[in-house]
């Protein structure tokens, strides 16, 4: 028994960094980030994957918490500043996974897809088709992840879905 459980933790110790890359969402699948409480993502604050430092810093931008934004992104401090002037945390944010990928280890990249529901008090309706994914680089830092920067297309903006 000891043996098997000594066998076990080994493996997932020195299970690489590419077993915490999340899987890409079907096309027309997609995950929420809201208010506090109300979100798809049950890690938000706790960087211990790639995808759970990038939902952490989209809860940052959607609940205007730059506390949220200082965990996983290293210039985030300037995040306090440009929020202050944004006080409602009531924004929704739909976002699906569209690739995920290691580029050498302990490094991420993580690419998303996303739709900003606006200012919403119930349920999120999202009225925009989504933008060209933004790609989100990150570092494994002392076993948490960090948020590196991130990069989207240029010159695409989300538009509105036709009814």
């Amino acid at each position: 028994m000891r043996r098997t459980v000594a066998v076990l933790l080994f493996i997932f110790l020195a299970a690489p960094a590419s077993a915490q890359l999340p899987a890409v969402d079907p096309a027309g699948q997609y995950r929420l980030i809201g208010p506090a409480g109300r979100s798809d993502s049950r890690c938000i604050g706790r960087p211990e994957t790639p995808l759970c430092a990038v939902e952490t810093l989209l809860a940052c931008f959607a609940r205007r918490d730059p506390e949220l934004c200082r965990v996983v992104w290293t210039t985030g401090e300037g995040a306090a500043g440009m929020l202050s002037s944004q006080a409602s945390s009531r924004y929704w944010w739909s976002y699906r996974i569209a690739a995920a990928e290691q580029p050498a280890a302990g490094e991420a990249v993580i690419a998303v897809a996303g739709r900003h529901c606006g200012l919403q008090r119930g349920e999120p309706d999202c009225t925009t088709t989504p933008a060209p994914p933004t790609r989100y680089r990150l570092r494994q830092v002392g076993g948490a992840w960090q948020v590196l920067d991130w990069q989207s297309q240029p010159g695409e903006q989300a538009q509105p879905i036709a009814r």
